[in-house]
């Protein structure tokens, strides 16, 4: 496969601390496995030869799948958190997920009213023409070229708003590429695609242009095209990015490749920095628990905190999966250790917290009591000190 440079250089903005610990749930584990695009069916009716009607769905066409902020902020920062912050990493990233897919319903809301408001393609030109710079409203006009069955006319449609679009506005571009990935892997050839990507490539950060690309051919379960795109690019030139491993590992287990995934694991760990191996393990662990092995899952954290005992954050991942495994007795026996380790007040605090509200749940009121008795006498015992 073709080699592609960067636009910006060789500089890989991967460089977040293993402080931030964190899921792409889908990142909801650790990567935001690759957050979603606003997602638009429109239907549209094209008579063909033989007097037959289609309909088709921009979510097997167009984007589907946008690179949420949160995952471009994994590989952001560069600097490692001071010790005091690691333990608020994973709240602030839960409150950051969880704001992002709020904007996200309402971005597929409004391309929704959008795209049911404009019939004609007047009614098109209008929007691209108010909007310029909207690459959503950009996807829509060639969506309706594609419900006409016009594949030129989309296709050109996107060449006039890559033109047209603010070129400092990157991510409104790359919207546009991802629109018009998809339509050459619809409609096109893999060649086409493969031009179109290189195009893409060498006018924005090709890094990110490649996990588009990824994600289109992930989601249209194209695998020996995806494997080629991470073994010949990806996995090559940008092996020093967490998401990249990442996102092949989520890949793997979603087609259940699982001693692949493995296999791939140890890889990564010989390929990352190390400040990147926690968070690493943590996606990995993860992927276990939701396609794999739990009890590999488990390992895999017991593993890391028996390094890093004082990680509030891995254990505050490590007692969500096991929650989510409606293992009672095993989320018990975890939330005991977590309330009998010395720690800071402040995170103790934090883990009696998540302990009562397992008990309120899952328990009885004589466990109810008990926990927040033994919480009162620890906060008690330690302010007296």
């Amino acid at each position: 496969m073709e080699k592609y440079q960067d636009s910006d250089g060789d500089s890989d903005n991967d460089n977040q601390d293993d402080g931030e610990t964190g899921e792409a749930k889908d990142s909801d584990d650790d990567v935001r496995e690759v957050e979603d695009a606003p997602k638009i069916v429109f239907s549209s009716k094209k008579s063909s030869t033989n007097g037959d009607k289609e309909t088709v769905s921009l979510r097997d066409v167009l984007v589907d799948e946008k690179m949420s902020d949160s995952e471009e902020e994994d590989d952001s920062a560069k600097t490692e958190e001071p010790e005091t912050k690691k333990g608020k990493s994973l709240l602030k990233r839960e409150k950051r997920r969880k704001k992002e897919e709020a904007e996200q319903e309402v971005r597929k809301i409004e391309m929704k009213s959008n795209s049911s408001a404009l019939e004609t393609e007047d009614d098109f030109e209008r929007e691209v023409a108010c909007k310029p710079d909207s690459g959503a409203s950009w996807v829509c006009y060639m969506a309706y070229w594609l419900g006409l069955g016009n594949v030129d006319k989309a296709r050109l449609t996107a060449k006039r708003a890559l033109d047209t679009i603010n070129y400092r506005l990157e991510e409104e571009k790359l919207n546009v590429w991802s629109a018009l990935f998809n339509l050459e892997n619809s409609f096109g050839t893999h060649e086409g695609l493969m031009r179109v990507c290189k195009e893409a490539a060498a006018v924005n950060d090709s890094k990110a242009v490649f996990l588009r690309l990824a994600a289109v051919l992930d989601k249209s379960k194209k695998h020996p095209e995806l494997d080629e795109v991470y073994s010949s690019v990806l996995l090559k030139k940008y092996k020093k990015s967490r998401k990249v491993w990442c996102n092949y590992c989520t890949s793997l287990a979603s087609q259940q490749r699982l001693d692949e995934m493995r296999e791939l694991l140890t890889k990564a760990l010989k390929s990352l920095p190390k400040d990147k191996h926690i968070r690493t393990i943590c996606h990995f662990a993860q992927t276990e628990y939701k396609q794999g092995d739990p009890n590999r899952g488990s390992t895999m954290f017991e593993n890391v905190l028996t390094t890093y005992p004082h990680r509030l954050d891995l254990w505050a991942v490590y007692l969500d999966k096991t929650i989510a495994l409606n293992d009672h007795e095993q989320s018990r026996l975890l939330l005991d250790r977590m309330v009998g380790l010395k720690l800071p007040i402040k995170k103790m605090k934090f883990f009696f917290k998540r302990y009562i509200d397992f008990e309120t749940v899952h328990g009885d009121a004589a466990r109810l009591s008990s926990i927040r008795e033994k919480a009162q006498n620890y906060i008690s015992s330690n302010q007296e000190d």
